[in-house]
């Protein structure tokens, strides 16, 4: 298992971190990875119709926010949400957002 680079959440700051969540298809990812946990990441972005490009780039955006991790098992990649280090970091923001992603 090979794990891509991650940044340390005490090195970003709430915008940083909030940058992730600015786009309509990120949050949806985000609230079914709240949904499942950790996943293949073709499990999160299949119902969304996204192609594999474009989901590579949400999940670029998403893993450069701090606001989850991939990793890689074989040929397959697992996202996950970092909700420990999120509620560390900046407390109930992660739920807030997923409680009112369709607000």
């Amino acid at each position: 298992m090979s794990d891509r680079p991650h940044p340390d959440l005490a090195d970003l700051g709430l915008a940083d971190v909030v940058r992730g969540f600015a786009d309509p298809a990120r949050l949806h990812m985000v609230r079914t990875m709240a949904a499942l946990g950790e996943c293949e990441c073709s499990r999160v972005y299949a119902d969304l119709g996204l192609s594999k490009s474009n989901a590579s780039h949400h999940f670029r955006v998403l893993r450069e926010s701090g606001i989850l991790r991939r990793t890689q098992r074989g040929n397959q990649q697992y996202a996950a949400l970092r909700r420990d280090e999120l509620d560390e970091r900046f407390p109930g923001l992660l739920d807030a957002i997923v409680a009112n992603a369709d607000a």
